[in-house]
This record gives C-alpha cells, structure tokens and sequence, in this order.
C-alpha cells in the first residue's frame, strides 16, 4: 500500500457533519499511548456510541496501557496487537498520530478515508482530511470542538476523557500550551459534572509500587551533563525486571527528571533489541522552549512539539545518548 498524498484541511464542523453520516469507523491514536490518545479514543468511542455508529479504537503494540488511564470510559475496548480488519469504505480515525509511521498504517487498504485529527506542528496532513490546531493544548481539545461543532451533548463521562487528554498535555495546567482556550474548555467540563478532583486522584495519586521502583531504577541511570543544562537516563529489560514493572509504567518518569533545577533538556531511553537488532527509544522534554526537542528528534524521523518530542533509533544506548548531547549543545 502506497502512503497517501497530502489531503485538504476540514473544519470540526466538516467533521461533525461527517460523523452524522457514518456507519462503521475505526479510530486509531498512535503506540505508547499518553492520557490525550487514550482521552481522545475514549472520548470518540462514547461519541459514535451516541450516534450509532459502530467504532472499533486500535493501538498498535502490545504494551499494557498505562494503569493511571485504565478507569477511563471505554479504555478496556481498545484492541492491542494485530490491526483488525477494515473493510473498504470505512473511515479511519486518526487521534493524536503526527505521523503515519507512529500509527503502524502498513496493513490499511487504500479503499478507506483518512481523518487526521492532531495538535502536533510537524504533522505533515497525511490523510485525505486534516483537521489540524498546532495552537490546541491538546488533541482531546480539538474532538471537543468537534463536539460543539455538531451540537452533540457532552456527557459527564466523555467529559473525563476530554479532560484527562487536556490536563495531561498541559501538564496540569502548567506548560507553556497552556492557553485561555483551555482554561474555558476545562471549565465547560467541569460544568457537566465532571470531578477534577477525582480525576487528579486516579491520573497522579494512584502511583503502582512497580511504577515507582521503575523511577528509582531510571534516577540511579542518571547523569548530568553541560554543567547542568542536560539530564540523561536510561531504562533496560533488567529495569523492568527488577522493577517489576511493564512498558506501561514508564509513562510520566521523564517529567521527574525535567524538575531537576537547571536542566534545560531531559531525555529518556528505553534500551532494548527487536528482531536481533538494537533499539532505542528516546522521549525529550524542553523545559523553557530554549532547544526545540522536535526539531532534534526529527534528525532522527521523529517528531513532537518544540517542548516535548520523542524518536526511535536503531543504534546502541551510549552512541544515541551522545549524539543527543551533541545536538543540545549545539541549540544552547
């Protein structure tokens, strides 16, 4: 199958319009899911159950879901693994993928339609329909404009997911993406009868033992580099092991290592092999927007936001981890 050409944008009203006139869709976010994938999948799940319309949400890979993410609405449906099967004519949703590589798209027959729904800047409107905010906090936000667009009731329950895409890519209300729009969005919600105080306690009061064992594991990685400027960690199958943990509960370390005073740059490794081969997958954070960690993981054919990006290498741990300390350097 050939990738498609770049598409047309669309407007949420577009999209609501279009949604009315569906019968089967499948909605898909990216592997490695954070809360704003798997708020957006949730969210559109109880939204096509609202207007009947049959929806199968898909994450590649296999890696256990995060657990702080497991109450949310819907989130128990989402099939792992194998890509399940579509048949020419559906709609294909995508939430939160900058890239159709992060969406493992191979096995898509070309008879479909590509909806790609994201806040990323470097997303390169791969679909036949692009509905596309880089000023969005986030993708939970834009489904939600979605939502308003078509008039459709929002409900406590699509409510959370919404919220729980939005407070996690803002960081809680504290990152730089944190715009007025989002603050009168998160108040809209709360309007429903949404429990923010609830949902702070299950996405950050609710830490597994395994999850915290894990951090430990990633903080004695640690080191320190450009007299402070950078912090590198690192966590292998023996981590994991130790820990007790699994893929799921690395989600959220990397923001303990970006707190430490003076670091402009952290950056986490997951060290391991596929098929033989070496693999390392890197998330980067930015702390002040001074080094654009997107246009550094695209070196590598990753991609983000100018403050939070990640990309995948096929080299050994140490090699990447040098090459990133290069690269930083040469920002600041």
């Amino acid at each position: 199958m050939t990738a498609p050409a770049a598409g047309r944008p669309v407007t949420a009203v577009e999209i609501a319009e279009r949604l009315r006139g569906e019968s089967r869709v499948v909605a898909v976010s990216h592997e490695a899911p954070d809360g704003d994938a798997l708020g957006c999948l949730s969210a559109f799940m109880l939204l096509c159950e609202q207007l009947g319309v049959a929806c199968t949400a898909f994450v590649p890979g296999t890696s256990a879901i995060p657990p702080e993410y497991l109450f949310l609405p819907r989130v128990g449906d989402i099939v792992r693994g194998e890509l399940p099967q579509i048949d020419p004519g559906t709609t294909v949703y995508f939430f939160d993928c900058a890239s159709l590589l992060r969406c493992d798209t191979l096995p898509y027959p070309d008879e479909v339609t590509r909806v790609n729904i994201d806040h990323h800047q470097d997303n390169p409107c791969y679909a036949e329909l692009n509905l596309l905010d880089a000023t969005a906090s986030s993708s939970t936000t834009i489904l939600y404009e979605v939502c308003k667009a078509g008039g459709f009731v929002v409900d406590v329950e699509m409510a959370t997911a919404l919220y729980v895409g939005l407070v996690t890519d803002t960081g809680r209300f504290q990152y730089s993406n944190t715009n007025p729009p989002a603050h009168r969005m998160a108040a809209e919600l709360q309007e429903t009868g949404l429990d923010v105080a609830a949902v702070y306690r299950q996405v950050y009061e609710g830490t597994p033992l395994a999850k915290l064992r894990l951090l430990g594991r990633a903080v004695c990685h640690m080191q320190v580099r450009l007299g402070g400027a950078l912090v590198t960690s690192w966590l292998g199958n023996d981590d994991f092991a130790e820990a007790g943990a699994e893929e799921g509960h690395a989600e959220g370390i990397i923001d303990s290592l970006r707190r430490i005073q003076g670091v402009r740059v952290a950056a986490i490794a997951r060290s391991r092999s596929r098929n033989g081969r070496p693999e390392t997958k890197v998330s980067l954070r930015s702390t002040d927007g001074s080094v654009d960690v997107a246009a550094l993981a695209a070196k590598q054919g990753g991609g983000g936001h100018v403050r939070a990006a990640g990309f995948t290498s096929e080299e050994e741990l140490q090699p990447v981890l040098e090459w990133i300390e290069r690269q930083v350097e040469a920002q600041l």
